[in-house]
């Protein structure tokens, strides 16, 4: 018979090998495949090194629970964000090999250094795919109203920057009134697109009744705030209908939903003050209209008046210039009336007599001293011979008398 070992002997020279080469604590850097916690509080990873999105090495991690609640004091809600699918990070462990369960690493400790830095590249990345793609500025091109006065707030309700931005809207030192609906998200850790990008979509359902969107949140790490630099989420707020103001809380960086955001703010407060900015200017600029309104119709009244006094004292002038020019031709009328009047009667004097000698032409007396005579029948001028009878009694009167006789005929 051959020599030779058992497995169990085979895996205990390994381990023994592996102890030996390599030495505990050494520092690793690997990306997270796959985490996920087991019920014992231990955490379980699957590392992966990758070239060309191609893997190259791979081998189990693991996190026992004493050492992830060390960790977890150590970096505080950060800790989540570095431990997360697709992050690449530097850590510490030493590498264990067991009989049944294989190799594995046991981690210790975690630098964010390089997970921080593989961030910012893929941050950069993203945000050179955006210009690229002509997100960049796209929302900022949207018309911001005079007067933000319906606001769509995309917030966790429980968050501190909510709480701050709501007291400072809703009891403002302004007495303005700002009406706020708040559409509730994740605002970090796992699920935040998929809330966030939601939340975008039912706001731009309804987006009559709003006049901007607000992506508020308290401040935080650059881990923390590390779900704002997604690019699927920058998309949807670039293309958003309405325009978006945030107030994501981080001081100091950037995040790319800033750079797509119409108005990137630094703090929720100052996205409340921002919006009670927008009621002052309004109002400024509509007391300033007033007041050169007033200033107008002054200035419009003072000139009237002007003008008023001017027509009255041209009327004035212009009256008495009047009244003159009429007394001198009613005085000139005066001189000239004696003197018309005079020759006024002289002329009807001269037409009286004319009148008289023509009536006196038609006098009876006058007509029968000429020759001519009345004939009468019953008293009454005989105009026509056919009126006359025979055996009538008819008198023919002469200047010098009047002769009566009988018709016997006529022609």
């Amino acid at each position: 018979m051959k020599p030779y070992i058992t497995l169990s002997q085979l895996n205990g020279l390994v381990s023994e090998v592996i102890s030996e080469a390599i030495k505990p604590g050494i520092w690793v850097v690997a990306e997270i495949s796959q985490i996920k916690m087991a019920g014992s509080g231990h955490w379980y990873i699957d590392l992966v090194e990758k070239e060309r999105e191609v893997i190259t090495a791979k081998l189990s991690g693991v996190i026992w629970n004493s050492a992830y609640n060390e960790l977890r004091m150590k970096f505080g809600s950060d800790l989540a964000n570095l431990l997360k699918n697709g992050n690449k990070i530097l850590f510490r462990g030493t590498v264990d090999f067991h009989e049944v369960y294989g190799l594995k690493i046991v981690i210790s400790d975690i630098d964010p250094s390089v997970t921080l830095g593989e961030l910012e590249l893929k941050r950069m990345e993203t945000i050179k795919r955006l210009t690229e793609e002509g997100y960049i500025g796209k929302n900022a091109q949207l018309p911001l109203p005079v007067v933000l006065q319906r606001i769509a707030v995309i917030s966790s309700a429980s968050a501190a920057g909510f709480g701050d931005f709501m007291n400072h809207t809703q009891h403002n030192r302004y007495g303005y009134s700002v009406w706020v609906k708040l559409f509730p998200s994740l605002m970090q850790g796992e699920g935040v697109e998929q809330e966030l990008i939601a939340r975008i979509r039912e706001i731009e359902a309804q987006q009559h009744l709003f006049d901007a969107v607000v992506i508020i949140r308290g401040g935080g790490s650059k881990l923390d705030l590390e779900a704002f630099n997604n690019y699927h989420i920058a998309v949807s707020i670039a293309q958003c209908s309405l325009p978006v103001i945030t107030g994501i809380g981080h001081q100091q960086d950037e995040t790319v939903a800033d750079l797509v955001a119409h108005t990137p703010l630094k703090t929720p407060t100052a996205v409340a003050e921002y919006i009670l900015q927008s009621f002052l200017h309004y109002e400024s600029a509509m007391l300033s209209l007033f007041d050169k309104a007033a200033k107008l119709s002054t200035n419009l009244l003072k000139q009237h008046h002007f003008g008023l006094q001017t027509l009255r004292q041209s009327m004035y002038m212009h009256s008495r210039q009047e009244i003159t020019r009429q007394k001198q031709q009613f005085s000139m009328l005066l001189q000239r009336l004696p003197r018309a009047t005079k020759r006024l009667l002289q002329s009807k004097q001269v037409e009286l007599q004319h009148i008289e000698q023509t009536i006196n032409l038609y006098r009876v007396e006058k007509l029968l001293q000429r020759g001519f005579t009345i004939t009468r029948l019953n008293g009454k001028a005989l105009k026509s011979a056919v009126s006359a009878q025979n055996g009538q009694l008819i008198s023919t009167q002469f200047a010098d008398g009047t002769v009566n006789s009988r018709i016997e005929g006529n022609e």
